[in-house]
């Protein structure tokens, strides 16, 4: 586990430093998008799901596999709305929660596994 969250750390320090970074030098942000999109996410669905199959059904993992199932559930079902004709409203609540959504997800994760990491 502890190799697990030494990843999911490094993932997150180049997500932060490279958006950082990407402040003066524009090729940096690129870097944050890929991995903040594409990369950080699949890292924690995978390490998840390996934590998920390995410490009989921990609460606190099985928490955040209902939050990424719910907010894959909106996202579907917002995008279903979008194509019903409702694209205003459907582009407001884009801009509300899926942003937010994805990093309250990330940070729980990180937090779950720096505290099961300890023990």
């Amino acid at each position: 586990m502890k190799i697990l969250n030494y990843g999911n750390l490094a993932i997150v320090f180049i997500l932060i430093t490279s958006n950082i970074l990407g402040q003066f030098y524009s090729y940096f942000l690129g870097i944050a998008f890929i991995f903040g999109l594409f990369i950080m996410p699949i890292y924690q669905l995978l390490a998840g799901f390996i934590w998920f199959m390995t410490s009989n059904r921990d609460e606190r993992i099985s928490l955040y596999f209902k939050g990424v199932f719910i907010f894959f559930f909106l996202e579907l079902c917002n995008s279903g709305f979008h194509k019903i004709g409702n694209q205003k409203i459907s582009e407001q609540i884009s801009t509300i929660l899926f942003p937010t959504i994805p990093i309250i997800l990330a940070i729980y994760f990180t937090y779950i596994l720096n505290q099961y990491s300890r023990k």
